[in-house]
């Protein structure tokens, strides 16, 4: 989840990524939409959807639902796996015309997903509408601090962007490269991480102590992904390492009564997906 401070200057600064929060704690979806149910206290739980119930096993991937992610994640259910993830994407265009405050974040990162794992390393972009004003950065974050945005790095929409969590030399390092400027900025930091996760996620943020509302951007594509057991990434991030689950997650409404965000389905080559909003999939990118 990212949690924003908001400067009433339609300047957005101090945004904290954390862990996946689905209602107050986990949502399932049972069959419909209408039927998303809250079941506080636990994680997100996989569970036919409204796409079919034979899905998840058609696609061997798990379903789940989620108040600020939509994306992908794979975890272990014990050891340690992850030490490194990249992925690619064109920052979005918001919608300035939406009345009020609206935000968005694009990131990778690792740890953060599994029920009481309270670490998360990440990093990624932002792309906001305040008060009808678009607003574009790119960030680190350890949690539990709140992100620093990357001095100097200018992002604009249609950019496209790297970006790479990895460990190197027992330190973090999060780096953002606009790959459309040839210009980067990032951070290196101690920090213990469960290892246990690793995500690309098109998230809304929270602003104020609540979930802020989605902004409404075109389509987010992150392609190619990729994920390391050391300080390399290099295998398809949809690809499950040992005795891993890759999970696909659909965003929701504050009321669990809608899907906001809706990821597709991974690329022929298991690497990318495209995160759209509202409650249909789009079709998977071309490898």
């Amino acid at each position: 989840m990212s949690y924003k401070v908001k400067i009433v200057s339609a300047v957005a600064a101090g945004v904290l990524c954390g862990s996946s929060m689905v209602l107050a704690g986990a949502v399932s979806a049972v069959g419909s939409v209408s039927s998303i149910e809250a079941n506080a206290g636990g994680r997100a739980l996989p569970a036919p959807g409204p796409f079919g119930p034979t899905f998840a096993h058609r696609h061997n991937l798990g379903k789940l639902y989620f108040y600020n992610w939509s994306g992908y994640a794979q975890a272990v259910s014990k050891g340690t796996a992850y030490q490194s993830v990249s992925d690619t994407w064109k920052v979005p265009t918001v919608d300035t015309k939406v009345s009020g405050d609206q935000d968005s974040s694009d990131w990778v990162g690792i740890g953060g997903f599994k029920s009481g794992d309270n670490t998360l390393v990440q990093a990624g972009t932002e792309a906001d509408n305040i008060g009808g004003t678009a607003i574009y950065d790119a960030w680190t974050e350890i949690l539990p601090a709140t992100e620093v945005v990357i001095p100097g790095l200018t992002i604009h929409p249609g950019d496209t962007i790297e970006t790479t969590v990895a460990l190197v030399g027992g330190k973090w390092n999060m780096t953002v490269k606009d790959v459309t400027t040839g210009k980067s900025g990032g951070r290196t930091v101690a920090y213990h991480s469960s290892e246990v996760s690793v995500e690309a996620v098109h998230e809304r943020p929270e602003v104020g102590g609540g979930l802020s509302d989605l902004a409404k951007t075109t389509n987010v594509t992150f392609d190619p992904g990729k994920y390391g057991t050391g300080s390399t990434p290099t295998k398809a991030l949809l690809v499950p390492a040992t005795g891993a689950t890759v999970d696909q997650m659909f965003m929701v409404n504050n009321a669990a009564t809608a899907i906001i965000a809706s990821p597709s389905l991974p690329d022929s080559d298991k690497d990318g997906f495209t995160v759209a909003d509202g409650s249909t999939s789009p079709p998977p990118p071309r490898s």
